[in-house]
């Protein structure tokens, strides 16, 4: 008999634990669900805070800018008028450009013994003007380097 009651306690034992297991396993997995949406909706509504507290902090700015900008705002610069330098009674000057480099033909000088001249550096050349100057000029940016008059 004493077996009887032993087996029908663990009988009795299995089978209210195995009632009620699942129970417990069920709740606990609706419980994590339940945590799971609730920390979404939490960091829902953090990146609106964030969100709103941006915008706040924007719109706080331009207002702040519109109401002093009128204080903290540098004055014009000044405008100085000055009156061009002279033009050069032989018409030339050293590291201005010559303007008629990119206008019209020009008459390059590649014999320099001829014309008493030293070889030019490089990216210069030496042109003749119309009245018979010659001018050392820089390729590229028709800068005058150098002239030699002529006596006329």
């Amino acid at each position: 008999m004493r077996i009887n009651r032993v087996m029908a306690g663990a009988v009795a034992s299995v089978l209210a634990f195995g009632a009620v297991a699942p129970a417990f396993a069920d709740n606990d997995h609706r419980g994590r669900d339940h945590d799971r949406r609730e920390w979404r909706e939490d960091r829902r509504e953090w990146r609106q805070d964030r969100r709103d507290w941006e915008r706040d902090r924007r719109e706080a700015r331009r207002d702040w800018h519109r109401d002093h900008d009128r204080y903290y705002r540098p004055a014009p610069p000044r405008v100085v008028y000055r009156p061009a330098p002279p033009p050069p009674r032989y018409g030339w000057r050293v590291g201005y450009p010559y303007r008629n480099y990119y206008s019209g033909p020009v008459y390059v000088v590649n014999d320099y013994p001829r014309y008493h001249l030293r070889r030019p550096p490089y990216g210069h050349q030496w042109i003749r003007d119309d009245r018979g100057n010659m001018l050392m000029v820089a390729i590229a940016t028709g800068v005058i380097a150098q002239y030699v008059l002529s006596g006329r």
